[in-house]
């Protein structure tokens, strides 16, 4: 874009852009704080004026057909639940005519799709109650953002379907890794590049776990200073258990690398059976120890290659090992890829302002090319 010039400025009226949000928890109202503080910008530089016309979760509901700016939601709401009766979510979606559903319900215990038979059982894959606001969304003419891993990670390949069967676009960049932006690295600036494979550190939870029981810490206390500062689940077996980065895993893998596998088809380790002196001996030899994983591709003549493995490892790195420098919370991948060799991409604390900021992104980006 050339320097000086933003293609709305001075556009009379700006475009609004009604949303309905699926889940109002601590993102949602990030991501509502943030819209406020952009609403300027998003008017003079974009043209764009942003309304909520609903919003709902399990407790509450709000639906406001003529459309409130964030700040009003956000005053309305509070801190609880919409103030209104809850209701089904096909029914507010139905209710808010809305142009675009941000779906940022709770994706609750991973482990728990896990109960269904797929893959190693043979039977159908388990389908989280987002697949079916996604579908519903699709089916009411609108686009989607979303940073929930859960339909992503198991349902990609009907969700994709879906949007293409109905000309409306899904976006989820916060599903990954908190707003880094991994995906759309991989679709605007890597252009005709393969993604060949992965290393990752996904999870900042039990990043930082790691580091604490390599300086002497428990577990139990290092997890719980992280609860207590609300940077980690009250019930932490998503993270500790290794379900949080095999969705992630999955998720990236069917996206960017044409796969059909879920969580169940990720290798896994939990971090409850890493034991502290081998972390703290290995930090002890100059090496750091990470629960990294890893997506490749099985050799097979090209153009179509073989398929895609997701697995989990607690790895002894070496420290000029990229992914050793990636400490505490924070987050960083190592991307395979055949034109542009090794990019390695970080995330330096990645917390609730992160993963609203890539829901905003996502946003705008749809808005910006509709």
């Amino acid at each position: 874009m050339t320097a000086g010039h933003t293609p709305h400025e001075g556009r009379a009226h700006p475009r609004d852009v009604r949303l309905c949000f699926l889940g109002f928890g601590n993102v949602a109202r990030a991501l509502c704080t943030l819209l406020a503080a952009q609403a300027h910008v998003l008017g003079s530089r974009h043209g764009l004026r942003v309304v909520i016309t609903a919003a709902g979760t399990r407790h509450g509901s709000l639906l406001a057909p003529e459309g409130l700016a964030p700040a009003e939601v956000l005053a309305t709401i509070g801190d609880g639940p919409p103030p209104q009766a809850a209701r089904p979510a096909g029914e507010l979606l139905a209710a808010s005519a809305a142009d675009v559903l941000v779906e940022l319900t709770e994706m609750g215990d991973l482990s728990g799709l896990a109960t269904g038979t797929r893959r190693r059982g043979g039977g159908p894959a388990p389908v989280p109650a987002a697949t079916g606001h996604i579908l519903d969304a699709f089916r009411l003419g609108m686009d989607v953002v979303t940073a929930n891993k859960a339909p992503i990670a198991w349902s990609w390949p009907q969700i994709s379907a879906a949007a293409a069967a109905a000309g409306r676009r899904i976006r989820f960049e916060s599903t990954v890794m908190d707003g880094l932006p991994v995906f759309s690295l991989l679709e605007f600036a890597l252009p005709d590049c393969a993604l060949l494979g992965v290393e990752a550190v996904f999870n900042g939870t039990t990043n930082f776990i790691i580091d604490a029981l390599g300086s002497g810490r428990t577990l139990d206390d290092a997890l719980g200073e992280m609860q207590a500062a609300g940077l980690a689940e009250a019930d932490p077996a998503n993270d500790l258990d290794g379900w949080d980065a095999a969705s992630k895993a999955a998720a990236l893998a069917n996206v960017a690398m044409g796969a059909d596998i879920t969580p169940l088809d990720v290798e896994r380790v939990s971090l409850r059976d890493v034991a502290a002196e081998r972390i703290a001996e290995a930090r002890g030899r100059g090496r750091r120890v990470r629960l990294v994983t890893s997506i490749r591709r099985d050799p097979a003549p090209a153009p179509v290659g073989g398929p895609v493995r997701a697995g989990m490892r607690a790895e002894e790195l070496d420290i000029d090992h990229p992914l050793a420098a990636v400490g505490g919370d924070s987050l960083g991948a190592l991307l395979h890829t055949d034109l542009m060799a090794d990019v390695l991409v970080c995330e330096r604390r990645a917390y609730v302002p992160q993963t609203a900021y890539g829901v905003y992104a996502d946003l705008l980006h749809l808005c910006r090319t509709s």
